[in-house]
């Protein structure tokens, strides 16, 4: 599943949760190896100091290393395989040149309260792989997790994914989907709510089938309908993932079609925006973005 992760640090507090929450993951999701990634940004010096100061750059990536290989010997207490990698240059760009050069299969980012989201957002956009948002003070937990389930393929595989990732574990699973009421429904004679409950009755039945199909072992899978009102999807999504206090949610990068691989998908970018508290894993089918990526050419800051 995620034989190889890449961990990225920025030599803050949360990088020890960090390094313990990647220890914990590789347990149950097949981990071979786990890249602790650290970025200097860049810091253009004038021709003359760098002259007289050549070995400026060498000196500091040295002394990087040598505070974060003792950080993970201290907080990482798992057997798989570590490396740790120092480089310059700027964050994303870095981040995303990193995992497709180590083909990574997850990048676990962490991610502070006060902190905005255009770093998680611009990684999780042009990522070659799937991605894991991490909240400060958070140690990850998979007893509840929170799927929202429009049965796309990408939604699919976010199932798929999380019930590997839960094989041994017996958690709860809530699946959710938003239920939309056509314009058109007062046609039909029936009342708004009326309507929305003969959609439900069709939906749990496609729900019973996608269930049937990935036939969960140990956990238990809850579905959760949801009466679209008008407002935001993500809103609602979010509100009901808080109400039910779970411990991650696991999106896929974009529903629908898979001619639109590239993008993440405006509803899963909104969720990075507006969830500042839950861990959010971001499923992406590995490598169906960097060749388009770089046939574009797209500028990342």
């Amino acid at each position: 599943m995620f034989k190889k992760i890449i961990v990225c640090l920025d030599r803050t507090p949360k990088d020890k949760l960090l390094i313990e929450n990647a220890c914990k993951l590789s347990k149950t999701a097949g981990t071979e190896e786990i890249i602790f990634l650290n970025i200097i940004k860049d810091f253009n010096l004038p021709d003359e100091m760098s002259k007289e100061f050549p070995h400026l750059f060498d000196r500091a990536v040295e002394e990087r290393k040598a505070a974060l290989n003792k950080l993970v010997k201290e907080y990482f207490k798992c057997s798989i395989k570590t490396r740790l990698i120092v480089c310059q240059g700027s964050l994303t760009k870095e981040i995303l040149k990193k995992a497709n050069e180590t083909k990574a299969d997850l990048i676990i980012q962490g991610r502070t309260i006060k902190s905005n989201s255009v770093l998680s957002s611009r990684t999780a956009r042009r990522s070659p792989c799937s991605l894991l948002l991490i909240p400060e003070n958070h140690r990850l937990k998979t007893d509840k997790i929170f799927i929202p389930v429009d049965f796309s393929d990408y939604s699919d595989l976010s199932l798929k994914t999380t019930l590997e990732l839960t094989k041994d574990k017996k958690s709860e699973i809530f699946l959710q989907n938003v239920i939309n009421i056509p314009s058109s429904y007062r046609y039909s004679g029936k009342s708004y709510q009326e309507f929305g409950e003969i959609i439900k009755s069709h939906l749990q039945k496609d729900l019973d089938i996608l269930i049937k199909k990935v036939a969960p072992k140990t956990q238990q899978l809850t579905p959760v309908f949801t009466l679209d009102k008008g407002e935001s999807v993500m809103d609602m999504i979010w509100d009901e993932a808080r109400r039910r206090r779970v411990d991650l949610i696991v999106m896929g990068a974009k529903g629908r079609t898979a001619a639109s691989a590239i993008f993440i998908g405006s509803k899963a970018e909104k969720m990075i925006r507006i969830n500042y508290a839950i861990p959010l894993l971001i499923i992406r089918k590995k490598g169906g973005v960097a060749g388009i990526l770089e046939t574009l050419k797209e500028k990342i800051d």
